[in-house]
C-alpha cells in the first residue's frame, strides 16, 4: 500500500516541474493538512502563488512551507523553490497573496483535475440543484480503472436485459478514444446520430434546454434501436482514428451547470422513450468520464477483475468518488462493484480477499455523509445487502467476442450474464418505476388460452389450407404478416426518415409477401404497426411502383386502387401506373442506354407512378420540385419478370444496376431524404448487376435480408399454426417475443417431442425439421416452410395413432418429396450453374443415385464438387460426399441405411461455426 493510499502524505522525493508542485499541494488539501489560512494554490509554468489569510505573517508561510517541501527546496530570501536539476539551477518564483477581504471560492466542476486548488478541495463537490435528473430518468455508468475487464459486454448485456424487463434504454457508447459498442453495431444499423454530434451540439447550444441538441437527437435516434435498445454510438464514422473534438469535460464552462451532460442525457433518454440511460464510460482517470462518475445521481457501476493493479487501482478510484462526490441524498443509489474474469473454484480464496477489500470502499461512497463508517456498518451480510459487490466468473466463451451486436448478446446470453447482473437489472428496473408489463408480455408462451377448435382432424385441415394460401405470395390473402427480424429492422431503422434500402432473398424468402403487405398498408406508419413497431413518426404514402406479374386479379385491383389514391391525393394526376412502367422499361431495353440515362428512366418511373409529367431529360427537377413538399416511398418487386435474360444480356444488366446502386445514390442527394425508395430483389440478380463489389453492396443491406435463421423458421411456424387456429399458444404477440426454447415448447403441440414415441430413439422433431428443410449452409426458405406444413398437415389427416400432435412423423417424412421438388425448381430459376450439376445428377441411373457417394461414383470434377460445397448442396466426409434432404428427395439420390439427418446437418453446422 502507499502511502497515499494510507493517508500519510510525505513531501515528493523529486520536484520536476510546477506540476509536482500542484500535485503535491493537490494532495495535502486532499487529506485535510493544510493550515487554516492557507486558502489557495495556483502553479504555474513560470510560478507559483499562494493565497492566504491577511493575519497570517510571510515569515510564517515560509517556515511552513519549509517544513513540507524540506529547506533545501525553499528559499525564503530568494522567494522561489528550487526545482530538481542536472548542474544548473531551476528556479520556481513564489508569489504570497493576501485575500482582501473573503471571497467565494472558485466554482469547482466534476472533473478529476481541478483548476485551482484550494482549501475546500477536501470537501465534497457541490450537490446538484435538482435531486433528480430530469424526468425522473435512470442514468447509469460503467466504468473501469483498467481495460479488458469486461465492461461493455456487460454494460450491453445489462442494456439488453433491461429492455427484456420492459424498460426502455438508451446506451450511450461514451468511450471516444477506443469505442467498443460503436465497432460492435456498426454492421448492425445505419449510424446518423453518435455521441460527439450530441456533444458538439450541446457545446454550441445557447439556450439552457439544449432543445435543438435533444430535436436533432430524437428524429435521428428513433432509427438506431436494436432490439429494445436505443444505440448512441461514439461516432459516425467509427473507423476514424482520432482524438475527439469536443469533450463531455469541455461543457464544463462557467456560464453552464456543473452536472449539465447528466442532465442533458437524461431529457435526451426522455426525448426518444427511455426510462433508462446506459453508458459505458473510457477507462481509468480520465476526463472523459469524470462529469458522469462525480454526479452521485448517477447508478455508478465499477468493474474489475482480479488482478491486483485492477483492484489497487479501482480501490483508489472509489477513494476518490468518495472524497468527491458520495451518495449524499436520500434518492442518491448505491454504488456497485462487479468482479469479472475469475475461476469461482481455483480462485475463491483471492475472490473473497478482493471483495473484503473492495466492499469497504464501496460503502463509503454508497452511505449517506451521516452513517457510520464502513467497518461499523455492520455484519458481512448486511454489507452485501446494502452495497452489492456482483461477481461474474470467467467464461472462455468469452475471449474472443464476434464482430456484431447480435453475435455478442448471443454469446452474453450462453454465458448467462444476465443472472450476475440481475441485482443491478433489478434495482435500475425498479428506480425506472416502469410500467407494469400487460398481461400478453407477462404470460409465458406456454400459458395462452386453449382455441375453440378441438378436433385433430379439423385443425389439420385448418393447417392444410392456410399453408396452402401462403406457398406463392402471389395468391396470398391479406390480413397479417409476420413481423421478421429483417423488417423489424427496416422499420426501426426508419422512424423519422424515409428508407432508400435495398431488401434481398432468394426465391421464396418472401420478397413478393412482403411488398404486397407494404403495399397494401399504404402509408410507412401503418406499416410499422402492422408489425407491432411503436414510436414511428414517419406517415409517408405508399407507391407501387411494379410488382410481380403473376398476381392475382384481386391483387392487381388492390395495387392499382392504391396507385391512383396516392396520385389523386400527391399530384391530382393519372399515374402511369405498373403496366406502363414495364413498358418504359421494356422500351429503353431495346435500345442502348448508357448507365446516366437508366438511372433518370427509372427516376422517371417513379415520378410518372405518382403522376408527375416526366421525361427522362426533365424528370430529375421534376421530382426536386416534387420533394420540396411531399414525402413518400416508392416500391418496387417483380423484377425478375422483366429480366428474364440477366445473367447474359448486358442491358437488362445495366439496367438492374442503375436502380439498384444509381437511384439510390441520387435519392440520398436530396437534403432531408423526402423520397424513399425500397427495392425488393432476388440475390442471383443483384450479384449479376453488381458483379465487382456485390460483397460490400450485400454488406450494406444485410440488416434487411430475407433470411431465415432457425429461430425465426420457427417463428414462422408458429405464426402460420396462429393464423390457422391450429394449436394452442400462438397468440401472434407472444410469437413475436418468444426466444428459440419458447417456441419450441409451443410447437411440440404440433409435431411432437420426437420423430416417434417419447421413449423411441428418434430424432428431436425440432431438430429433424430444421435440418430436413436446410442446406448445407444452414440456409432455409419461407416457402419451403410453408410447403412442408401444407403437404405434412393434409398428409396427417385421418391418423388417429398420434393423438399428442397435429403433424404425424410419416406425413413429415413424406412431406420432404414434394418441397424438394420444388426447392430444385427454384435453384433452376436462380442459379444456371448449379441447376445444371442438379440436372445431371437427376439423370444418373437409379443404382447410382445412393448417398454418401464419392465424386467419382457420380461424375462430378474437383470443380463441380466444390460449386456445389459453395451453394450448400454437397457436404464432404471423409472421401465422401452428402445431400442436404431438401435436395436428396427431389433428386432421387437413396440413403445408404438409416438416413443421418440431423447428425450430417450437425455435422456441417459445426464446420461452418469452425
Amino acid at each position: 500500500m502507499s502511502d497515499n493510499e494510507a493517508g500519510v502524505i510525505r513531501a515528493p522525493d523529486h520536484l520536476y516541474t510546477w506540476l509536482d508542485v500542484q500535485q503535491y499541494f493537490t494532495d495535502l488539501a486532499e487529506h485535510g493538512q493544510w493550515p487554516q489560512w492557507l486558502l489557495e494554490v495556483d502553479a504555474y509554468w513560470d510560478g507559483v502563488r499562494f493565497t492566504v489569510s491577511p493575519e497570517v505573517s510571510e515569515d510564517d508561510v515560509w517556515r511552513w512551507l519549509a517544513r513540507e517541501l524540506g529547506s533545501l527546496t525553499v528559499a525564503a530570501d530568494r522567494e522561489t523553490l528550487l526545482l530538481d536539476d542536472a548542474g544548473d539551477e531551476r528556479l520556481l518564483p513564489v508569489e504570497i497573496e493576501r485575500a482582501p477581504e473573503p471571497s467565494p471560492p472558485p466554482k469547482r466542476r466534476p472533473r478529476w483535475s481541478e483548476l485551482h486548488v484550494v482549501a475546500g478541495h477536501t470537501s465534497t463537490l457541490p450537490p446538484p440543484k435538482h435531486e433528480r435528473l430530469p424526468h425522473d430518468v435512470v442514468l447509469a455508468a460503467f466504468h473501469s480503472f483498467k481495460g479488458g475487464v469486461g465492461r461493455t459486454l456487460h454494460c450491453v448485456a445489462a442494456a439488453r436485459e433491461l429492455a427484456r424487463g420492459g424498460a426502455r434504454v438508451l446506451l450511450v457508447d461514451g468511450d471516444l478514444e477506443a469505442p467498443g459498442i460503436t465497432w460492435m453495431v456498426s454492421d448492425a444499423l445505419r449510424i446518423d446520430f453518435a455521441f460527439e454530434d450530441f456533444l458538439a451540439l450541446v457545446h454550441g447550444g445557447t439556450d439552457e434546454r439544449y432543445d435543438e441538441a435533444l430535436a436533432l437527437g430524437r428524429k435521428f435516434l428513433a432509427n438506431q434501436e436494436l432490439d429494445g435498445v436505443v444505440v448512441m454510438p461514439a461516432r459516425r464514422d467509427y473507423a476514424r482514428i482520432a482524438p475527439p473534438p469536443v469533450r463531455p469535460d469541455d461543457l464544463l464552462t462557467s456560464d453552464r451547470d456543473p452536472y449539465v451532460l447528466t442532465e442533458v442525457l437524461a431529457r435526451l433518454g426522455a426525448a426518444v422513450g427511455a426510462a433508462v440511460v446506459l453508458v459505458d464510460l473510457r477507462a481509468g482517470a480520465s476526463e472523459l468520464a469524470a462529469p458522469l462518475l462525480l454526479d452521485p445521481r448517477v447508478h455508478r457501476v465499477v468493474v474489475t477483475t482480479i488482478s491486483d493493479q485492477a483492484v489497487r487501482g479501482t480501490r483508489q478510484l472509489l477513494n476518490q468518488l468518495a472524497r468527491r462526490a458520495p451518495a449524499a441524498r436520500p434518492s442518491d443509489p448505491d454504488c456497485v462493484a462487479l468482479v469479472t474474469q475469475f475461476d469461482p473454484y481455483g480462485h475463491r480464496a483471492i475472490v473473497e480477499d478482493v471483495v473484503s477489500r473492495l466492499r469497504p470502499a464501496v460503502l463509503e461512497v454508497s452511505r449517506p455523509p451521516s452513517a457510520p463508517p464502513a467497518e461499523e456498518a455492520g455484519n458481512l451480510v448486511d454489507l452485501d445487502a446494502a452495497t452489492p459487490v456482483l461477481l461474474s466468473p470467467f467464461n472462455h466463451s468469452l475471449l474472443s467476442l464476434p464482430p456484431d451486436w447480435h453475435g455478442v448478446l448471443t454469446l452474453a446470453a450462453n454465458a448467462r450474464l444476465e443472472q450476475h447482473l440481475r441485482p443491478l437489472v433489478d434495482t435500475l428496473l425498479s428506480a425506472s418505476r416502469p410500467a407494469p408489463l400487460t398481461d400478453v408480455a407477462a404470460t409465458h408462451l406456454g400459458d395462452a388460452p386453449t382455441p375453440s377448435v378441438t378436433d385433430l382432424d379439423d385443425r389439420r385441415s385448418r393447417l392444410a389450407r392456410t399453408a396452402n394460401s401462403l406457398v406463392y405470395a402471389e395468391t396470398a390473402p391479406t390480413g397479417g404478416f409476420l413481423a421478421t427480424e429483417a423488417l423489424s429492422n427496416l422499420v426501426e431503422s426508419h422512424r423519422t426518415e424515409v428508407p432508400i434500402e435495398v431488401v434481398i432473398g432468394g426465391k421464396g424468402s418472401g420478397k413478393t409477401f412482403t411488398h404486397l403487405q407494404l403495399c397494401d398498408a399504404g402509408l410507412w406508419s401503418e406499416f410499422a404497426t402492422r408489425l407491432g413497431i411503436t414510436g414511428v413518426t414517419l406517415s409517408a404514402p405508399i407507391v407501387p411502383v411494379l410488382s410481380s406479374s403473376a398476381l392475382t386479379d384481386s391483387w392487381r385491383e388492390t395495387l392499382g386502387r392504391r396507385l391512383d389514391a396516392v396520385a389523386s391525393e400527391l399530384t391530382q394526376h393519372e399515374p402511369i401506373g405498373i403496366g406502363g412502367v414495364r413498358d418504359l422499361i421494356n422500351e429503353h431495353l431495346s435500345q442502348d442506354t448508357d448507365p446516366l440515362r437508366w438511372r433518370r428512366v427509372w427516376l422517371t418511373c417513379l415520378a410518372c407512378a405518382v403522376g408527375l409529367t416526366a421525361h427522362p431529360d426533365t424528370v430529375e427537377d421534376a421530382l426536386v420540385a416534387f420533394a420540396r413538399d411531399h414525402q413518400v416511398v416508392f416500391a418496387l418487386d417483380g423484377l425478375e419478370d422483366l429480366f428474364q435474360n440477366f445473367t447474359d444480356d448486358r442491358r437488362q444488366q445495366g439496367a438492374l444496376r442503375a436502380l439498384l446502386v444509381d437511384c439510390p445514390d441520387w435519392l440520398r442527394t436530396l437534403r432531408g431524404r423526402p423520397l424513399g425508395l425500397v427495392v425488393f430483389v432476388r440475390r442471383d440478380l443483384a450479384r449479376t448487376a453488381v458483379p465487382q463489389n456485390f460483397g460490400q453492396f450485400e454488406k450494406r443491406y444485410e440488416n434487411y435480408a430475407l433470411r431465415w435463421d432457425p429461430k425465426e423458421a420457427l417463428r414462422l411456424v408458429a405464426w402460420v399454426c396462429h393464423r390457422a387456429q391450429a394449436i394452442a399458444d400462438t397468440d401472434e404477440s407472444r410469437i413475436k417475443r418468444a426466444n428459440e426454447e419458447e417456441l419450441a415448447e409451443t410447437l411440440v403441440a404440433l409435431w411432437g417431442d420426437k420423430m416417434g414415441s417419447p421413449k423411441s430413439r428418434e430424432a428431436r422433431s425440432i431438430r429433424w425439421f430444421l435440418a430436413a428443410l436446410s442446406d448445407f449452409k444452414g440456409q432455409i426458405q419461407a416457402r419451403d416452410i410453408v410447403s412442408f406444413l401444407a403437404v405434412a398437415a393434409e398428409g396427417s389427416h385421418g391418423d388417429k395413432r398420434w393423438t399428442d400432435r397435429l403433424l404425424t412423423p410419416a406425413a413429415m417424412r413424406n412431406a420432404l418429396g414434394a418441397c424438394s421438388q420444388q426447392k430444385i425448381s427454384a435453384i433452376r430459376l436462380e442459379n444456371p450453374p448449379v441447376a445444371r450439376l442438379l440436372d445431371k445428377l437427376s439423370g444418373l441411373p437409379d443404382e447410382r443415385k445412393k448417398v454418401p457417394f464419392r465424386r467419382e461414383d457420380v461424375s462430378l470434377s474437383q470443380e463441380d464438387t466444390d460449386l456445389l460445397e459453395t451453394n450448400g448442396v454437397l457436404f464432404p466426409e471423409k472421401d465422401q460426399y452428402w445431400i442436404p434432404e431438401i435436395f436428396r428427395h427431389g433428386l432421387g439420390f437413396k440413403a445408404t441405411g438409416r438416413p443421418r439427418v440431423v447428425n450430417i446437418a450437425d455435422l456441417a453446422r459445426k464446420q461452418r461455426s469452425a
